[in-house]
Parts: structure tokens; sequence; C-alpha cells
């Protein structure tokens, strides 16, 4: 079994989709995140220059021995870390196969990076919660936060019968780009999304008190409406 909750992509034209889907230029670095076994780190060498962060000691070692070449001419970076404890270097592009449980904290800080876009694997359900429009049952704090940071759509889903192991669900291919769209203090705006969802079923008002809104549920609001909700909260504790 994996040690790090890994399962390994094993089919040639998803990665190779991949590829296509990531629209790379011969003059992009990309940071490719999680190649275990390198059927993705072959394709994009084709396009790019890659730097390949892995977490796993056996398969640095593997991968080694896979791309000698690769790695002596410079053309890919092979870093053996911890992605989420580790400065990304300078990259254009990113792709990535997450591990399920670090996939909030690894997109978020991928987003934190300035990059043209990039293509992530993550599971199907993150996906849905990932995109999700205000009034939909998985819209919920992780999209609002995406929203603010950025943009994301669902591509492809990605059968589970294409990854070894077998992982227990399917997954999804999204597309991110880096946009600012905080409407309000990043700090303020946070603690307020993090506040109003982990009591999503209580209407505003009963969460963070009189305020705009607070007539309705946090998954009623659209992000626009969840900053003025921040703002009057802001302004509220200032008087």
């Amino acid at each position: 079994m994996p040690r790090h909750s890994q399962n390994f992509l094993v089919n040639e034209k998803i990665a190779e989709f991949i590829v296509e889907q990531a629209n790379i230029e011969p003059n992009d670095t990309v940071l490719e995140i999680g190649p275990g076994r390198g059927i993705l780190t072959a394709q994009l060498l084709k396009k790019a220059p890659v730097i390949a962060i892995e977490i796993d000691p056996e398969l640095c070692e593997a991968l080694e021995l896979i791309f000698p070449d690769e790695i002596e001419s410079g053309r890919l970076k092979l870093i053996c870390g911890d992605a989420l404890r580790m400065d990304f270097p300078e990259f254009t592009k990113v792709v990535a196969n997450i591990p399920y449980h670090i996939s909030s904290p690894l997109i978020f800080k991928i987003l934190k990076h300035e990059f043209k876009d990039g293509i992530i694997m993550v599971q199907k359900e993150f996906a849905e919660r990932l995109t999700a429009e205000p009034g939909s049952k998985k819209y919920g704090r992780l999209s609002v936060m995406m929203y603010y940071n950025g943009e994301a759509k669902i591509i492809k889903i990605v059968k589970r019968g294409n990854f070894r192991p077998i992982p227990r669900v399917d997954s999804a291919l999204v597309r991110v780009k880096k946009m600012n769209r905080f409407c309000y203090d990043r700090t303020v705006l946070e603690r307020v999304v993090r506040q109003i969802f982990s009591q999503r079923r209580k209407k505003i008002k009963n969460v963070l008190g009189n305020v705009k809104y607070g007539e309705r549920r946090a998954e009623e609001l659209t992000p626009e409406q969840i900053c003025e909700v921040a703002r009057d909260v802001e302004n509220r504790i200032r008087d």
C-alpha cells in the first residue's frame, strides 16, 4: 500500500489529456506535485522543464533511475520532500495529483504564488465543493475561499479504475487560475467565512449578531455578499 495516500495514475491517455489541457509552452516552467512513478512527468518533459516535488524517498530514488538524463541536463529538477513544508521555486504552470487528505491546504498554498494556470487532480467530491455555486448543497467555506483566491472549473471526471491501487472514489481534473478577488481585508474575511459556515444552519444574525443579511444563512450568500457582512462586522467592532 502507498505510504502517503498515493493513488498512482496508470492510464497514459489521461496523462496526455492533462498535458494537452495545461497548454504548456516551451518557455514555461511546470511545477508537478506528486510525480509518483513518473507517468505524467514523462509527458510534461516533452513540453517544458519540470520541477517535481515527491514526498516518498523510495519514489524519488525510482524517479532518479527513470529520468537520469533529464535530471543531469537540468530539464527535470527533482525535489524530495513535503510540498506543504517547503518554499516553491518559481513556476508558470502547475500540475498536481493531490492526495485527498491534503487537498485544501495544498491548493491554497499554490494559490499564494503567481502563475498562469494549472490542472489539479482531486477527489470528485472535493472538486464539487471547490467549484460549488451559492445555494448548492456543496457550497461552503471551501467554495467561497476558492472564489476569493482564484477560479476553478471541473474539466473531466476520472474514474477510479485509472489508478493503482484503485481508490474508493472517482477523481476530477480541475483547472485553476490565480485571481485576487478579495473584496475586503483577507484576515477578516477568512474569520467571518469560517464562523458562518461552521454554523451554516443558523441565520447569520445568530452567529454574528445584528449585521447585514442577518436573516439569511451562509449558504444563501454569494462571496460578494459575504464581503459586505465582513465589512459590517468590522465596522460594528470599530464603533
